[in-house]
């Protein structure tokens, strides 16, 4: 499992896509995605703020933060989706027949800067591999706008592992920045719950956070499999149970766990 991280594209603390709505009167309608691992500063960019905004979000200034979807488990994870999401129309994601037709036809609308578009081709995206197995989470400025997003997800058959919350932007970072944990190394002696070989630096593990209990990340996911008869088709698992306790946890959030440094 270690060889499926390469340095290039290992977890990073923070990543997320986010969605701007221009404030500009005339150009209440006109949204625009975007990157970063830190939302709040980049507000302040495309603003004008402070420096090193995006040229193409200048002329339609000011811009509001709608909402943010994190949880990716790389940055370059962050990144294929935020292509995805800016063109749709582009993407062979939302080319895949399991797509209804009319989400193809927003999706496939002339304009891809209205809120509409970016709204249908969120739900769209995380209904589709790889983007639905994920262990993504959405955080929305405002109740309504969190509601409607909501509401849209149940209508397209989001994963419900998938988290919608509203909150404000600036919270919802700070959580989640606080909620990343490091393992470090395992202690002399430490040895897998599931298959007693003992617990090394080398080889991808993790530890239950309401138990004693520890394992190989990959006799975790092998247990899962065979338990589940990996009814969701999915490489990795999405969410993972202690075997002893039976706590939930993100299982992008242990893989973070164990290789994000200090």
């Amino acid at each position: 499992m270690a060889e499926l991280l390469s340095h290039s594209d290992s977890p990073v603390p923070f990543y997320c896509c986010y969605l701007l709505r221009s404030l500009k009167p005339g150009t209440r309608d006109y949204v625009y995605v975007g990157s970063t691992p830190n939302p709040v500063r980049r507000l302040r960019q495309h603003n004008g703020d402070i420096t090193a905004g995006a040229v193409a979000t200048r002329s339609r200034r000011p811009w509001e933060m709608l909402l943010i979807v994190h949880g990716f488990p790389s940055k370059a994870a962050a990144l294929q989706f935020e292509w995805a999401w800016q063109n749709p129309h582009m993407s062979r994601h939302s080319s895949f027949d399991a797509v209804p037709f009319d989400d193809k036809c927003a999706l496939y609308a002339s304009s891809q800067k209205r809120l509409e578009t970016k709204l249908v081709a969120l739900c769209v995206m995380l209904t589709l591999p790889p983007f639905r197995f994920w262990p993504l989470e959405i955080a929305c400025e405002s109740s309504q706008l969190c509601l409607d997003v909501q509401n849209r997800a149940l209508n397209h058959g989001v994963p419900k592992h998938v988290a919608i919350a509203n909150c404000e932007i600036a919270r919802a970072f700070e959580q989640a920045l606080s909620n990343i944990s490091y393992l470090g190394l395992p202690a002399e002696g430490d040895v897998c719950g599931l298959c007693s070989e003992a617990l090394t630096e080398s080889r991808p593990w993790g530890a239950c956070g309401a138990c004693s209990a520890a394992w190989h990340l990959s006799c975790l996911a092998n247990r899962l499999f065979r338990d589940n008869n990996n009814s969701n088709h999915s490489l990795l698992p999405t969410t993972a149970n202690c075997f002893q306790c039976q706590h939930q946890f993100s299982w992008g959030q242990a893989v973070r766990a164990f290789t994000l440094p200090k």
